[in-house]
Formats: C-alpha cells, structure tokens, sequence
C-alpha cells in the first residue's frame, strides 16, 4: 500500500472536506433557492394568440398607460406572489381626492366616500368589522368625514374584501346596504374556505338593478351590471368637481378580471358596454377598487403634495379612460390564449 506523507495527507484531507462542505452548503442553497415561488405555468397556451393580444394591448397602453397593462396583463395572472408582497394590508394616508370624494381605505383594498349635501355614500368596506371600526372609520374622522352621516355603502363586487365591514356599519350606523342580485347572493352564499368563510354578510337593503340610479342630494349615480370578475359585479358614473370643475367618475367594480374561464369570456363584452357607457357620459376620471390596479397611492401622493396649479393625477382624460378600457379587454384575451382557449 502507498505511502504519503503527512503534510500530504492534511491536504488531502483538507480538500475532501472541502469538497464536501461544498457539496453540502450548494444543497442547502439549491433548495432554499427551490422553495421560491415561480412563475404560474400555462402547458397549453396559445403562445401565437398571447403574442398577438399582448402586443395589441402593449401598443394601446403606450407609455402612460403600461403599468396597467403589465399588472393586468402578465404581473397578476404570472407572478401572483408579487401582487401578494405590493398588495399587503396595511396603512396609507387618508386623501380627499375630488371637492366631494375621499379615499378611506387601505394598502390593499380600495374604500371611498362620496359626500352630498344629505350625507355619506360609501364605496366598499374593507375586510372585516375590525377594519371597518379601527381604519376606516378613523380615516374617515381625518378628513372631517361624520361617519354616523352615512346613508348609503354601495358594495362593488362580493368578494369578502369588500363587503367584510358592511354589516358592522350597518348595525353602527343604519346606512343601507346596496348591491347588484347576483352579488347579494354570492355574499349570502359565503365562503366555505379562505381568510372570509367566517364574515356574516350585511342585511339585504336594497338590490340594485343594470342601468337603477341612486339619488342623494344633490348627486346621482348611475349603476351598471358588469359580470366578469363576479356574476354581479356593480360599476357607477357620477360627477364630482375639482376646485369647481365638474369631471366624472367611471368606477368600475371589477378591475380584478376575470378569475376564471366563465369571469374572462364574461369580462370581454362587459368591458365592451363598459367603454360605451362611459365614452357616452364623458367619463375622464379613473379610480379603481384596489390601489394597485390604478396606482392609487402614487396619485395620492401627488395630490397631497401637489402646487397650485398642479393638475389632478386621478383625471386621466376621457381618451385616456377610454384606452385604459380597451387594455383590460386585451388582457382578458391574452388570458384566454395562455388557457388554450379563444374568444
């Protein structure tokens, strides 16, 4: 048997053990790296048709409008995770946005006040009773907004995130709850799994029907049914001002998409009629029921810091709105060509 020495014989077995630390330390590290979340795959997509759409969205959206292009399109359906790490619950700034409407809601779901002079109307209800109690009715007390002027909560859509505070408030303060029929279906429904499967919904106020209006004062909103991100999905037009100037509002209460391939097939004609309705009625102003979808939070910050003179960042222009329309129809299709599916 061959002899070594023992300077030789350290470094030997200096080197396997290396080797072996390495070895060890490249496991630990490929599968840290392995727990990551990916990307969501689509094995049958039509990868000609997504091409196809992203770039007919791509070429609507131009440079102004790509950020909600890229979520709509490719960020939320691919790469959930990271609308999960943006769209975290969590604090923001209460902001008055228009002479008579104020954002009240949180980092991750949208709520809105929409002021007469007969009383409150409001968008949305955050998660939950204690979201309603401890967030926004302070932020609505930071603006000088009396919560118990409430007389109306207009629920856009029947998913937990919306209506989670609805029935405290309406217990609190006696404001009518109102919502499309499919949706207050949905809510009484409930859920069976998920952070909402406990909510109890609100108390079947008023069901509001495609095309109903709802008369506060000296404000009127016009209602639509707009099916694709819920069967029953509720969008409103009305007006407000800004230092005086009169803008209206298209608040359309599915920006989510289409969850599915019913909600994306639905989505396509809604956003159709949508562009319709909102192009006849002047609508320049764009908000949307989760900050991310309409980069909310950058718009408030403009505004709350804004010189005078400064132009409102919410008002986007009637063509504009019109363009952001058109690209959240092309993100439906692209959706549908990443399932395999056309229109």
């Amino acid at each position: 048997m061959p002899r070594i020495s023992l300077a030789a014989g350290i470094a030997l077995a200096l080197l396997v053990s290396g080797s072996a630390a390495a070895q060890e330390a490249g496991r630990a590290n490929k599968t840290a790296a392995d727990s990551y979340p990916g990307p969501q795959s689509f094995p049958n997509a039509n990868e000609a048709a997504v091409a196809k759409h992203l770039s007919a969205a791509r070429r609507i959206a131009g440079a102004d409008l790509f950020p909600d292009m890229a979520h709509r399109c490719f960020i939320s359906p691919i790469y959930p995770e990271r609308v999960r790490g943006i769209q975290f619950d969590g604090k923001i700034t209460p902001t008055k946005v228009f002479d008579q409407l104020y954002s009240v809601g949180q980092n991750a779901v949208s709520a809105y006040v929409l002021k007469t002079n007969k009383g409150l109307i409001l968008f949305d209800t955050l998660d939950n009773a204690d979201e309603a109690k401890s967030l926004l009715v302070p932020n609505m007390e930071k603006l000088g907004l009396d919560p118990k002027q409430l007389e109306y909560i207009v629920i856009t859509h029947g998913h937990g995130d919306h209506y989670g505070g609805a029935q405290w408030l309406q217990q609190t303060y006696g404001a009518k709850v109102i919502a499309s029929a499919a949706d207050w279906g949905m809510m009484e429904k409930g859920s069976a799994s998920g952070p909402f499967r406990d909510l109890v919904p609100p108390r079947r106020d008023m069901v509001m029907a495609d095309g109903g209006t709802l008369t506060l004062g000296d404000t009127t909103i016009r209602f639509y049914v707009t099916p694709g991100h819920t069967p029953g999905t509720l969008s409103s037009i009305f007006p407000v001002t800004y230092h005086g100037r009169r803008h209206m509002v298209g608040f359309n209460g599915g920006t989510g998409g289409g969850r599915d391939e019913a909600g994306l097939r639905a989505s396509i004609p809604s956003w159709a009629r949508w562009a319709d309705l909102t192009r006849a009625a002047g609508v320049d102003v764009l908000i949307a029921n989760h900050p991310l979808h309409a980069e909310t939070i950058e718009k408030e910050e403009l505004l709350r810091h804004g010189l005078p003179g400064d132009p409102n960042p919410f008002v986007i222009g009637a063509d504009t709105y019109q363009r952001y329309v058109r690209v959240q129809q092309e993100c439906a299709r692209v959706q549908l060509a990443r399932m395999g599916l056309s229109e």
